[in-house]
């Protein structure tokens, strides 16, 4: 038994790095070992997806997409089985002006049929574009816009694990490591307030500035 977990891998200026991290679960199996052939497919097809114009827009100009990794791990205590990487000759940039910090993120909130915190997920997207009202939330339409377009993305990943492995099937899913279990997602939400990535910056340089006190 094993799962799949697709990495999204991003960048911005100075250096710093960013990911996001769907996980699917095979409806057949991939067997203790994995076919570095076909991974290294559906690794180098996801990578290359075409970002939808709303996460391009929330992404702004600062950032890009600049590759993906793709994991095989195994189900009952997530050893690693396999691994691919893939670098875009042309990394995917976003649009548009940033207008906030790197760590505001739109919360894409993962819902399946299992109560409880074990069957609920979250994929943090970059939010940096896009104006907010002054009511401090994105418009119902880009709300919208975005609630569909990553469903459009996630699914393109679905087709591209389908695609290289042709005989298993592939399920948008949530991994708790506390119980195991890789339950299906069948509704994803998104609110209209911006939330936080709270995480260490990974190389971010920062510049400071210094006066005297009291004068």
């Amino acid at each position: 038994m094993s799962y799949v977990r697709v990495s999204i891998l991003g960048d911005s200026p100075g250096g710093e790095v960013w990911s996001v991290n769907p996980v699917f679960d095979p409806t057949g199996e991939l067997g203790s070992t994995v076919d570095q052939t076909s991974l290294d497919t559906a690794c180098n097809a996801i990578s290359n997806l075409t970002v939808p114009t709303a996460l391009l827009n929330k992404m702004s100009n600062a950032l890009r997409v600049t590759g993906a990794r793709v994991e095989v791990r195994n189900d009952a205590n997530d050893a690693l089985i396999g691994i691919s990487i893939d670098n875009r000759t042309t990394p995917a940039v976003g649009s548009g002006t940033p207008l906030r910090p790197a760590q505001n993120a739109m919360v894409f909130s993962l819902r399946t049929n299992t109560p409880g915190a074990s069957g609920r997920g979250r994929i943090y997207w970059p939010a940096l574009g896009d104006a907010i009202g002054s009511d401090l939330r994105y418009s119902s339409a880009i709300v919208t816009a975005a609630l569909s377009d990553m469903r459009i993305y996630l699914n393109g990943m679905r087709s591209a694990l389908a695609a290289a492995f042709p005989t298993i099937g592939f399920d948008l899913a949530v991994r708790s490591k506390t119980t195991h279990t890789t339950p299906h997602v069948n509704k994803i939400q998104l609110g209209n307030v911006l939330d936080t990535q709270r995480r260490r910056r990974d190389s971010m340089v920062e510049d400071y500035s210094t006066i005297t006190f009291p004068s």
